[in-house]
């Protein structure tokens, strides 16, 4: 039994898993997806290093995927966002006769981008950055990440503790490595969903490269921020087309 803890929403309907990234957890990455719990019974844990769920000195993919795949019970959608959508893909391919639908968010699965400009110029630049950067400094660290990114965003100072807590856990990733195993992916008969913002050309570049390797539809939401989903409707409107296709097809609706 998973140590996890887990927001619930809805009391009905097929089980929707929703794997949250490194900077914002459960409630605060999906707020903008409980409307959907009047036809889903979604299950949004809290990874380990993020509170309430237990502490970890290092954040460990593998071990988070492990941890997701106990959430599926006899099966559920998977919809990962960020290091999230890494977090998901390793699970479905773990246990993909648990998986019917996948969708991630603009998974930074790095070295599944390799080989394209854009990608390639990301990856130097987050290596670099993790051997520069003082991890101590939870603020300057978080900015100086955002900045790699190309993501505009201001951090409110001093950082909240949620938010100090995440940082914390991101200085022990190393974004650079984490890939995932197409070729298992790629022989499932699930259906895919690759969404992105357009604000970061290196995960535009890993997006694409995943798309082709899953056979997975691919969606992007320009102009939108990089945890996509906090545009509400829209991609709702997109994961809800999503989500009744696939469960239509393994009767689940």
């Amino acid at each position: 039994m998973t140590e996890l803890a887990a927001e619930r929403w809805g009391d009905s309907g097929p089980r929707v898993v929703m794997v949250h990234g490194s900077l914002g957890s459960a409630a605060a990455a999906f707020g903008e997806q409980q409307v959907l719990a009047d036809r889903f019974r979604i299950l949004a844990p809290y990874r380990r290093g993020y509170s309430p769920s237990p502490s970890t000195e290092r954040i460990d993919p593998d071990r988070d995927a492990t941890e997701i795949v106990e959430l599926l019970g006899d099966g559920a959608h998977l919809v990962g966002t960020s290091m999230g959508g890494v977090v998901a893909m390793r699970a479905a391919a773990l246990a993909p006769e648990k998986v019917w639908s996948l969708t991630v968010i603009e998974p930074p699965a790095m070295p599944n981008g390799a080989g394209r400009p854009a990608a390639d110029l990301l990856i130097s630049a987050l290596r670099e950055y993790w051997a520069e950067a003082d991890a101590s400094d939870l603020e300057s660290f978080a900015a100086g990440f955002l900045e790699v990114l190309s993501v505009d965003m201001q951090l409110p100072s001093p950082l909240p503790p949620p938010l100090a807590e995440a940082v914390g856990n991101l200085t022990t990733e190393r974004p650079w490595e984490t890939g995932v195993r197409v070729e298992k992916l790629a022989q499932t008969s699930f259906p895919k969903l690759v969404v992105t913002g357009g604000g970061t050309a290196g995960f535009e570049d890993v997006a694409d490269a995943l798309a082709e390797a899953l056979g997975a539809k691919r969606v992007l939401f320009d102009g939108s921020p990089h945890a996509v989903q906090r545009i509400g409707k829209r991609f709702n409107d997109e994961l809800l087309a999503h989500l009744n296709a696939a469960g239509a097809a393994v009767g689940r609706t």
